[in-house]
This record gives C-alpha cells, sequence and structure tokens, in this order.
C-alpha cells in the first residue's frame, strides 16, 4: 500500500553516536512529540535513505534498533509501523489556559449544533432524506462526467464565486419551470447549503442593530446567522396556519423592521402551510413597511397531499423577497450546493461575501449537479423518493398514534419530512432531555425552538429517514423516555 506521506526527519549532523544512531532517535523524538503515533508506518529503508542521503544500510541499522528497543514492528511484507503499545513517549506539557494563548475568544454568539449527526446511527432528526435512496451510482457518473468537463473547459481554477455559469443558468431555468419565478442566471447565487446563504443574506441586508422578525417558533440556525450579523431579533406569533400577520402589522407600525424570516411552504418547526390569502398580505405589508422578505423553501419538493404550492418568491414584483433553497434534502446532505434567487444587485453583493470567506465553491460538484438536473435524473429521482417518503409519512402516523396517541396529538403534515407533536401543556419537556436514556432518538424541541417567550411542550420528528421497522423501535424508545419524564 502506498504510503500518503513520508515524515520530514531532522537528523543530526553531529553527535553522540552514530549516524544510524541518530537516525534511530530522531524517530524517538517525533513519537515523543506526538508526530508519529501508534501504529503509524514509517518509510521503506530505500526511500528513507534517499531521503536522507544516506547509505540504505544505515537506514536498516537504524530501524533494528528501534524494534529492539520495541519502539516499531516490522513485517517484511507490510513495511515497519510504530508500535501499537506506544502511547505517550514522554509527558506532554500541559495544554495552556486560553488566555495565555488567545486572550478571550471573540464569536461567543456562535452555538454548537443543536444537534450532532449520529453518522451510522438509526435516529430520527429533524427532517433529512434517507442515505439509502441517494443515486449513488448516478452521482459518481455525474461527478467522473464534470471532472473531465471541467478540466477540458478549465473550469478547475478559480471563478465567479457566484458559482459557474451552467448550474446558475440551471437553477434558474428550474425555478422558472417548476416554482413560477421569473429569473436569469444573474439572479442566481450558489452556496454551499442553505446555511451559508442565510449567512450571506443576513451580512448582506442587515446592519448592526436592524430589526428581524422571525415566527416564535423558528429555525434555530436562521436566528443564529441574523443575530451574528448584528440584528435584532424580535418573535412575531405564530398562528394555526402560520405567522399572526396582525401582530406582524403591529411590530411594524411602531418598529422600522428590514427583514421577516420565513418558511411559508412548511413552517419549520411546526409544518404547517402559510395560506394563499395570508400570502397576499404578506407581500402588502412588505409594500408597505418596506421590509424584505427571506424566503426560505427547504422541502418545496415533497408536498403529498396537493400539488406544490408555489413560493412567494415566484409573484414579487417588488424586489422584496430573497428566496433560498437547496438540494441537500432532495439529494443529501453532504453535496453542499444551495442557491439564493434576488435581484441582481443583492446577488452581486452575496457573491462579495462568498468571495471574502470562500472564495467560490466547488465547480465539480456543481456540474455534476447540472449534469443531474438536465439529464433527467434529479426529476426521477424526486418522483421515486417522494412516493417512498408519502408511505412512510402514512406508516409513521400509524406507529405515533398506537405508541403516543394517549401522550400526545399531532396534526398529519401536507408535505415535508417531520411531524410536529404536541405533548401536554404541563409536560417538561426538559426532564425527557435529561432523562432521555442512551440510544433513545434525537429530536428538536419547541424549547430549542422558540425566540423570546415560553413556547408550548412539542418536538419535531423526521421521518424520511427511517423505513417501518426503525421508526417502531424508534418511536417505543420515544414512549419509554415520554413516560420516564
Amino acid at each position: 500500500m502506498l504510503r500518503p506521506w513520508n515524515p520530514n526527519l531532522i537528523v543530526r549532523a553531529e553527535g553522540r553516536g552514530s549516524l544510524s544512531v541518530r537516525i534511530a532517535q530522531a524517530i524517538i523524538e517525533e513519537i515523543q512529540r506526538g508526530r508519529l503515533t501508534a501504529g503509524d508506518s514509517l518509510p521503506g529503508t530505500r526511500d528513507l535513505a534517499k531521503d536522507l542521503e544516506v547509505n540504505r544500510k544505515t537506514v536498516v541499522q537504524a530501524y533494528d534498533e528501534l524494534a529492539a528497543q520495541g519502539w516499531v514492528t516490522t513485517d517484511q511484507r507490510r513495511g515497519t509501523f510504530i508500535a501499537r503499545n506506544i502511547r505517550d513517549g514522554a509527558p506532554h506539557k500541559p495544554e495552556p489556559e486560553p488566555a495565555q494563548t488567545f486572550g478571550e475568544l471573540r464569536g461567543s454568539a456562535v452555538k454548537p449544533p443543536l444537534l450532532w449527526p449520529r453518522q451510522g446511527k438509526v435516529s430520527f432528526d429533524d427532517g433529512v432524506p434517507d442515505q439509502r435512496l441517494i443515486p449513488t451510482m448516478a452521482i459518481a457518473q455525474a461527478y467522473a462526467g464534470a471532472a473531465r468537463a471541467a478540466s477540458r473547459q478549465r473550469l478547475l481554477g478559480y471563478g465567479d464565486p457566484r458559482g459557474t455559469e451552467a448550474l446558475r443558468q440551471s437553477i434558474s431555468k428550474m425555478l422558472n419551470m417548476t416554482r413560477g419565478l421569473n429569473t436569469t442566471p444573474d439572479n442566481i447565487c450558489v452556496t454551499r447549503g442553505s446555511q451559508m446563504a442565510l449567512y450571506v443574506i443576513a451580512h448582506s441586508i442587515v446592519a448592526k442593530d436592524d430589526t428581524v422578525i422571525f415566527e416564535e417558533l423558528t429555525y434555530p440556525p436562521a436566528v443564529q446567522a441574523f443575530t451574528l450579523a448584528g440584528a435584532k431579533v424580535q418573535a412575531a406569533k405564530l398562528g394555526p396556519e402560520g405567522i399572526d400577520l396582525n401582530h406582524l402589522e403591529a411590530i411594524c407600525r411602531r418598529t422600522r423592521v428590514r427583514a421577516v424570516y420565513l418558511t411559508p411552504g412548511h413552517q419549520f418547526p411546526t409544518t404547517v402551510v402559510l395560506r394563499p390569502s395570508a400570502r397576499l398580505r404578506l407581500r402588502a405589508l412588505a409594500a408597505q413597511f418596506g421590509f424584505i422578505v427571506v424566503e426560505d423553501d427547504y422541502d418545496h419538493e415533497f408536498q403529498f397531499d396537493h400539488q406544490p404550492m408555489f413560493p412567494l418568491a415566484s409573484n414579487d414584483q417588488s424586489g422584496q423577497i430573497v428566496y433560498v433553497g437547496s438540494f441537500s434534502k432532495v439529494l443529501s446532505p453532504s453535496l453542499r450546493v444551495g442557491y439564493v434567487a434576488a435581484p441582481t444587485h443583492l446577488i452581486q453583493q452575496i457573491g462579495n461575501w462568498i468571495g471574502a470567506i470562500d472564495r467560490q465553491g466547488d465547480p465539480i460538484t456543481e456540474l455534476a449537479i447540472v449534469e443531474l438536473i438536465e439529464s433527467g435524473q434529479l426529476r426521477r429521482h424526486i418522483k421515486r423518493v417522494h412516493a417512498i417518503f408519502d408511505k412512510r409519512r402514512t406508516t409513521f402516523a400509524e406507529a405515533l398514534q398506537d405508541e403516543l396517541g394517549d401522550l400526545a396529538s399531532f396534526d398529519i403534515p401536507t408535505g415535508g419530512l417531520a411531524f410536529w407533536v404536541r405533548f401536554a401543556e404541563d409536560f417538561d419537556l426538559g426532564k425527557l432531555e435529561q432523562r432521555r436514556p442512551q440510544g433513545a432518538p434525537q429530536f428538536l424541541t419547541s424549547a430549542q425552538c422558540a425566540v423570546g417567550a415560553k413556547a408550548k411542550p412539542a418536538a419535531r420528528l423526521g421521518f424520511a429517514s427511517l423505513d417501518a421497522h426503525e421508526m417502531q423501535t424508534m418511536i417505543e424508545r420515544l414512549r419509554d423516555a415520554v413516560e420516564g419524564g
């Protein structure tokens, strides 16, 4: 097996002992420093002799000395390795206190993710697709073709921070044809997922102490993105069909509102859909009070009971709606490709921000997405998983009712990949978190999604990544945790 790297060894030109002893000592010192660790492979004797410009026999003698002292083990077919039983060759110095090195760290508002991924584990989530359904062969073929095309077209150097022209064209056409928007490629900026999109939007439209409105239950990373940009966050009440527009109007009459963040397609976390009449009034309020609407359409493709409703941005005559989408929920969260659709001057500013923090996206991934879109493979994949997730939605609802019907209530969502499960008002969500046993399901709670006031106890449970057996297991574990709480 080829070694990915050979360690650079510094061997003293002069010193006690023969050259082979000094080589052995140099390797011991690297083990003691922690640069070489148990199980690491050492270069072959020929390679190391060439690197050090010494006779190979000298390196063989050094390795023999290390083996005799127990520092390394040798396998004639595989090579020489740092011994597995080597721990710390020498005591490490204690790590200095942060104040001694960096001083007080900035950015304390940056919080860790609310749900740490449990790779390879069966668990709830906040509504992500099943990784087992990802069209891996199609993606692999698209990547291979994209790599060849990028090389031929000289697209592997630095490029437009807004994204490759080909993907911006494909996204523009997709949004115009399937979501009723009226865009050109200059209205599109590609990002590394929707979270980057929210971050660069916030920094492009918000000045320090600008007021940004969120629903009283909302997507926590979006709040963080705008807070980090200096925004003052206020909460608008949430009704049974989405944002309370009477309350929003009242806020606008007493406060200058810069932006309103919404998820009208499937409200996060409650999953409710903003009705058409409310959408019309929201646009009217935006025109009246001059605020920007940031529309996060994170689950557009998964509407089960009727055709997907066009986004707010589909009828934006004033250029006040900034539209955010992503391929993560359609393909995989590991494919970090999201996008923003907005007026050209804002797209240019967003591109400037991307140039400052990321320089540009990933041309090969972007061209692979283009191939999946233009070949029709993305549309076919969506059609296939849509049917699977619709069946899983029904199965999940039945299992929830059987196991938790006496402890919680819920409405079957008309779309999206998660349920919003409500508990009794006196239920202690905090105790549920504390008593949740090892292996119990992970989920977002109303307390984690709340802006400002205390929220009624509820949890968002993703279902799309679970098959029927896994659903039953997770819901039974949840019931055990709820009964213990």
